[in-house]
Order: structure tokens, then sequence, then C-alpha cells
């Protein structure tokens, strides 16, 4: 598995090996590397600066697997985009994922799974302690709704046109093609479950309304 360790308050990400696959920080030299991975029509790419803020801010939340091939070469697989955010007075200090993504030859292998598994463990604990863990998935996405779900990830809500080109103002206007559903999953400070609901599918609000 991928394995995490917490020294004197810190978190480092490891290298770490299962059947050839370690995990690594993402460096700034990795962005030459992307090609692979990031050049698929299903695939959501970043500018630049995008990817260097999360490289600066949250250095230990934005990681990489890297697969060693036959020939030795090591070859990055997929990565993990992640930040922390919200205040913990209103019970909204949260890991949120925002991007996980996996090279076209490596999925349906539970890498994905094991990158979310890796965030969740790196924010469970020290310095971060955060509540709970969230992201935003379009409705129609099937797929990765039942990946999360199988990772223990509920409904929060459903946002009505999260992924339109313009705020919306009726939240009653569903339309699954621009839809988003926020999904979350508790983590262990969340020790009574107060930051996830169940049929949160029926919950609908604004994209304007949602504020950390």
């Amino acid at each position: 598995m991928l394995v995490s360790e917490a020294q004197t308050g810190i978190f480092r990400l490891e290298e770490s090996i299962l059947n050839m696959t370690s995990i690594k920080p993402f460096k700034m030299e990795d962005l030459y590397e992307l090609n692979s991975v990031n050049l698929d029509p299903f695939t959501e790419n970043f500018n630049l600066l995008f990817y260097l803020q999360y490289i600066c801010d949250w250095p230990t939340l934005f990681f990489k697997s890297v697969e060693t091939t036959g020939t030795g070469n090591p070859e990055i697989s997929g990565y993990m985009m992640g930040k922390t955010e919200g205040q913990l007075s209103r019970k909204e200090w949260h890991t949120h994922i925002t991007a996980v993504t996996i090279g076209r030859n490596y999925r349906r292998i539970k890498l994905a799974s094991d990158l979310c598994t890796h965030l969740e463990q790196i924010t469970a604990i020290a310095p971060h302690e955060t509540l709970f863990v969230d992201l935003f998935v379009k409705v129609t996405n099937t797929v990765a709704r039942q990946l999360y779900e199988k990772l223990g990830y509920l409904v929060y809500r459903r946002v009505i046109g999260y992924y339109g080109g313009t705020y919306p103002t009726d939240r009653n206007h569903v339309d699954d093609e621009i839809d988003a559903f926020d999904m979350r999953k508790a983590l262990p400070r969340d020790a009574n479950r107060e930051t996830v609901r169940e049929n949160g599918d029926k919950c609908y609000v604004l994209p304007q309304e949602i504020a950390f």
C-alpha cells in the first residue's frame, strides 16, 4: 500500500513501493512529464500558475504516483492535488480534492482509490486534522461517483449549475449536464459525523451559496 509517516508534527511523503508503484511529492519539473497523463479527453487540465500554486501552498498534498518500468525508467502514472480550507469554528475545516488524475494505461487498478486514501491519511493527522474530505463530481459521472461511494463518500448536496458558464439563480432548475454533487467523507476528528448527511442528493444549493 501507499504508506505515510508523521515525524515531529510535520508530515513527510516518503517513497513506498507496491508492485513497482511509488508515491512521491510533486515537483515543478514534473510539469514537463505530464503528457502521458493529461492528454486525454476526459482529463481536466489547468494553467501553469494553478499547478505552481498548489506546489507552493500545499506541497505535501500535491503528490504523484510513479511506475518503475521494465526499462528502469520511471513514469508518472497519476497525481493528486489537494488542499485544506474552511474554519474549524464553523465545522468547515476540511480537505478538498481538487483533482485526482490517472494515466490511461494505469486505470482500473485501484490507483485512484489509493491516492484518495493516502490524502485522507495525511490530513487526518497533525498538523492538519481536518473534519472531512470533500470533492465535486459531475452528476452524470456515474463511474466517479461509484468510486467515491466505495471509499465511503456520501453526497452532501447537489450544486445547481456548478459546471455552467454563469451563476444560476434558481436552485430548482436542475440539469444533470452542468450540476455537481458535493461529496464528503467524515474523518476521525468528526467523531459524531456532523459534517455528512444521508440523502444529500435531495438538498439543492447554488454555487454562490458555497463559501468556506
